[in-house]
């Protein structure tokens, strides 16, 4: 079950990025962080148990990103990334009444993205989150993420 995230939610979240914090592919991201951006976070949840997570940052009210979208490892290649990044989008068009949203995700998974309807372009393309965040990342001058996008909202 695809859900919004809920303050309860944070200590699992976190467990879920662990892994990938661990290999540096996400950012860690303490609990405090995690619970202000509580709102704008979906989890999918099976059994009890959180088994995939991301969230939405807009920076602005039409552009948004797909932010910090990990699957528990034993759950990957199920369609359950997929899931949730469709539901991501949905939850940003009910936030929002700005058309269309600009969609974007920095990756290493860009051939995953495709497959939600992304298409590569360039990080330059958004200064927003270089300012904000990739300006303070460890890997700031060895970036290999790549970035991809998509508007959605046109209807």
């Amino acid at each position: 079950m695809i859900r919004d995230a809920s303050a309860d939610d944070v200590v699992s979240i976190q467990n879920l990025l662990k892994p990938y914090v661990e290999k540096r592919i996400l950012l860690y991201r303490s609990r405090k962080e995690i619970l202000e951006n509580i709102e704008k976070t979906i989890v999918y949840e099976e059994d009890g148990v959180l088994l995939g997570t991301t969230s939405l940052v807009f920076f602005s009210a039409k552009l948004c990103e797909i932010r910090a979208l990990v699957i528990d490892e034993t759950q990957q290649g199920k369609g359950l990334g997929k899931k949730l990044v469709l539901a991501a989008e949905e939850k940003a068009l009910r936030l929002t009444k700005e058309r269309p949203i600009h969609f974007f995700a920095l990756t290493y998974t860009p051939k995953f993205f495709e497959q939600c309807g992304y298409v590569q372009t360039l990080k330059e393309n958004f200064p927003e989150k270089i300012y904000e965040v990739c300006n303070f990342c460890f890997r700031k001058d060895d970036c290999h993420e790549i970035a991809v996008e998509k508007f959605s909202g046109n209807d």
